[in-house]
């Protein structure tokens, strides 16, 4: 047969694609991947294929032998590794798939050599008994790791980010040292500006951190620019996820103007009259 692997959207390799993939090989098909990530479409329409994942169905998994191949990265062009170390997650937000989709969370088995790179998929590293492990596997192997999906600055204690502050972690390009983290709600301001104090205590400066701040789900713009402004006092790098994309014009100028780092040298107030002025579609 012939195989063509379409991955829609996502910066990095499709895990399940990269599967798909060794097994046609295996079984002597030929396979060719067909990249759409960088195409900027609201809707894509596939015909005579099938596409799967958590888009399409919740529940959608691999069979379990195609699950268990090891992912063709020579494909992909992918020098790093992807990997879990663990699947689910201690919480149940109310905005997120994860524990609908993976359920409880659970560790996982984890072996990374021979790469120096890994890209980790984790809903909830630091939710693991054995997260000290795991880090001082990365720091015993010299393995600069990007912590994908973020770490949950709840679970941010001495312990935890003076092991962290020892591994070799990078941005998804693996250009920059950067932590992710998240902002989600209003009510964690304590707890983030606790974590961050831990971190920057233990050698990890604010600059290293990115958060997500989820807006458009169940706050106001007061709110989501309080948080903002808690992050950027903080030295840490905001960032602005829009819920759905079911915001007004305004929360859509907020994250442009915090996204494209027009805060730095223009007030919102005045960006946000600017763009009104110049009829940008936010």
């Amino acid at each position: 047969m012939k195989v063509a692997l379409i991955q829609v959207d996502g910066k990095w390799p499709n895990l399940a694609l990269m599967k798909l993939a060794t097994w046609h090989k295996k079984h002597g098909d030929e396979v060719q991947l067909v990249d759409l990530s960088s195409v900027k479409a609201d809707r894509f329409y596939g015909s005579k294929i099938f596409m799967g994942g958590s888009g399409f169905d919740l529940k959608s998994e691999l069979p379990q032998e195609i699950e268990l191949e090891y992912p063709d990265y020579e494909l992909f062009k992918r020098e790093g590794k992807i990997a879990f170390t663990s699947r689910g997650c201690i919480r149940d937000c109310g905005f997120c798939i994860v524990r609908e989709k993976e359920g409880h969370f659970r560790d996982l088995p984890f072996e990374f050599a021979p790469f120096d790179k890994v890209t980790l998929l984790d809903n909830n590293f630091l939710a693991s008994p054995i997260w000290k492990e795991k880090l001082n596997y990365f720091i015993r192997h010299k393995i600069k790791v990007c912590f994908s999906q973020g770490l949950d600055i709840r679970l941010i204690n001495r312990e935890n980010a003076r092991v962290l502050s020892q591994v070799k972690y990078y941005d998804n390009n693996f250009n920059k040292r950067r932590l992710y983290f998240a902002f989600d709600d209003p009510k964690l301001e304590e707890e983030v500006l606790k974590g961050v104090a831990i971190l920057n205590d233990n050698g990890i400066p604010s600059e290293h951190l990115l958060f997500y701040v989820l807006c458009g789900y169940n706050t106001k713009f007061e709110q989501d620019y309080r948080r903002f402004d808690v992050l950027q006092n903080l030295g840490c790098l905001p960032f602005i996820m829009l819920y759905n994309n079911k915001v007004n014009s305004q929360t859509r100028k907020f994250a442009r103007w915090v996204n494209k780092r027009y805060y730095k040298v223009v007030p919102f107030e005045k960006f946000s009259i600017t763009a009104n002025s110049r009829g940008e579609q936010m």
